[in-house]
Parts: structure tokens; C-alpha cells; sequence
């Protein structure tokens, strides 16, 4: 059987939903690397074990994919036709940005005034507004608003973004 023609969900046995069943996710992503890994074909004709690196590729994006909320909202907006990378100011209103500087300039103070306290209070309080997010966008998704999941998946983008760059920050001062 092709994997080629199936999306990520049916590739794993998961229904098309923003919520997946990690546990079972991780068992059909075992099963499924012992069953197309390339080393099974070393034997095999050229385009079989070609397939089979194929094969493997695309489990192996499929479950980074599945695995990860922000990259699986994604997908879910492009299986819905919609391009989660393309951005216009329809998709970005005022506040956001405002906030997006206005939290960039707090993270920028705090770490260069080393106030670990505060980056620390400053991180969980975005970890919330992360979760918060990944919530409503379950929500808005599962109720086909898709525009607006759109504009949930680009504050999670910000959120996502702004948490790595808190964790660099942290290990930055922590290195002092």
C-alpha cells in the first residue's frame, strides 16, 4: 500500500481532529518505521528500497508533524485549504501587534537587567496564554471557523516563538 496518497491523520489511524491520541500515535509510528524501514529492503530491488526511504520520510514528517500542536494546526488549516504561512493585515489586527512589541520590549528589559524572577513570571504567564490559545483553536477549528483559527494559528506562531526565545534568554542568564 502507497502512503503517498493518504494525509498524516490516515497515515497514523487518527481521526482528522486537532486533539490526537499520543499513546497510539507513538505505538503506529513504531509500527510503522519497523514495517518501511529502508533496512528491511536492503535486499530489494531499487525501487523498492526506494519506496521504502520515501516511506519512511513521510512517516517520519507526518508523526514530527502530529506530534507537535503548532505544526499539526497547520496542517489542519492546509487540509482545509488554507495557507497557515500566508499573512495580511486581515489576519493581524492592532492588538496583537501591539502586544507582540510590547511583550518583545518586556522580555528585551528583563534580560538585559538579569531579573530571572521576572522572566520566569513573564514565561509561565505566556505558557497560560499559550495553552489558552491551543484551546481556542481546537475550539474555533472543530466549529469550521477557519479564518479565525487562522488568527489563533499566527498567535500561537507568536506564543511558540516568544517561549523559545524566554528559554534561550533563561539559559543565557543562567550561564552567568
Amino acid at each position: 500500500m502507497s502512503l503517498a496518497n493518504l494525509n498524516y491523520f490516515e497515515i497514523f489511524s487518527q481521526p482528522v481532529s486537532f486533539q490526537v491520541a499520543e499513546n497510539d500515535l507513538e505505538k503506529e509510528y513504531r509500527k510503522l518505521q519497523g514495517q518501511y524501514h529502508p533496512d528491511k529492503f536492503s535486499t530489494a530491488s531499487d525501487h523498492e528500497r526506494l519506496q521504502a526511504l520515501q516511506h519512511t520520510s513521510l512517516i517520519n514528517d507526518a508523526y514530527d508533524t502530529l506530534k507537535s500542536p503548532l505544526k499539526r494546526a497547520a496542517y489542519l488549516l492546509k487540509l482545509e485549504g488554507i495557507d497557515p504561512e500566508e499573512h495580511n493585515q486581515a489576519h493581524l489586527n492592532e492588538d496583537f501587534l501591539l502586544k507582540q512589541l510590547e511583550l518583545r520590549e518586556a522580555l528585551e528589559s528583563l534580560v538585559e537587567n538579569e531579573h530571572m524572577d521576572e522572566l520566569l513570571a513573564l514565561k509561565s504567564s505566556i505558557t497560560e496564554e499559550k495553552q489558552i490559545a491551543l484551546e481556542n483553536f481546537e475550539s474555533v477549528f472543530g466549529s469550521d471557523q477557519f479564518i479565525e483559527a487562522k488568527f489563533l494559528y499566527n498567535q500561537l506562531q507568536f506564543l511558540f516563538k516568544l517561549l523559545d526565545e524566554i528559554d534561550r534568554a533563561e539559559e543565557r542568564l543562567l550561564d552567568y
